[in-house]
């Protein structure tokens, strides 16, 4: 019936946003059309790039009505952008929902994290899967931005407990040019945006044929590894 992506609220600065950029802009070039609802209430990162997003705020229980209620009567793929944190804030919030209800109606969920070199981004990610376990899937962004090696979830005995277990999907995404980086930050664009001949207002750096060129194959790389689970991703039959 319907899928729900969410981004674990891991430790700040981890790229969990990025991420759910990346999957957005992936699956609308694959022809669908995700409610996004923006449960981040502290930056609202995903409002920023993607307008159109829902605002919601969880400090309000029913907040959960609203992803609920719209997966069960008619949005058959959402993403959530939860609030990141390193406490249990947004985990016990997350965990009132009924998962195992939820499943029964054909509602699956699956967990984004996205994980950096930094012991924190990790452990605060396998405080979620200590609390969710097999109730959802599993997608891993490593995000390479402060080195290419992850030595708390490549080589720790959690980690791969957690891989043999669970079966988690990986992304790797590579490290950006800084300028590139923040010229995008600053305008409020993904690379799609800029890559989109709609697009007017790119600036003069991300207008250049070279940078296109360089954003282009960046963002392919990242669609080449997600095309493995594209049938996770896309609304139940």
């Amino acid at each position: 019936m319907a899928t729900i992506l969410f981004t674990a609220g891991a430790k700040g600065g981890t790229g969990k946003s990025t991420a759910a950029r990346f999957l957005i802009t992936y699956l609308r070039e694959h022809g669908f059309d995700p409610l996004l609802l923006d449960m981040d209430d502290e930056n609202r990162t995903l409002s920023r790039f993607f307008p159109e997003a829902i605002q919601v705020e969880i400090r309000k229980k029913s907040s959960h009505d609203v992803l609920v209620e719209r997966a069960l009567n008619g949005d058959r793929l959402i993403l959530a952008d939860l609030k990141a944190g390193t406490g249990r804030e947004v985990l016990d919030w997350w965990l009132d929902i009924p998962f195992d209800e939820l499943s029964s109606l054909q509602v699956r969920f699956v967990c984004v994290a996205s994980i950096t070199s930094s012991p924190d981004s990790i452990q605060s990610f396998f405080n979620w899967v200590s609390a969710l376990q097999d109730r959802v899937a599993y997608i891993i962004f490593k995000n390479l931005k402060d080195g290419e090696y992850l030595p708390d979830y490549d080589a720790s005995d959690e980690a791969l407990a957690f891989r043999e277990k669970f079966t988690p999907h990986h992304v790797v995404l590579p490290r950006m040019d800084e300028e590139y980086v923040t010229e995008l930050e600053r305008l409020d664009l993904t690379i799609a945006d800029v890559l989109s001949p709609r697009c007017k207002d790119i600036g003069v750096l991300l207008g250049q044929l070279m940078v296109r060129a360089r954003l282009r194959r960046f963002q392919q790389n990242i669609y080449d590894q997600l095309d493995p689970i594209i049938n996770s991703l896309k609304p139940m039959s």
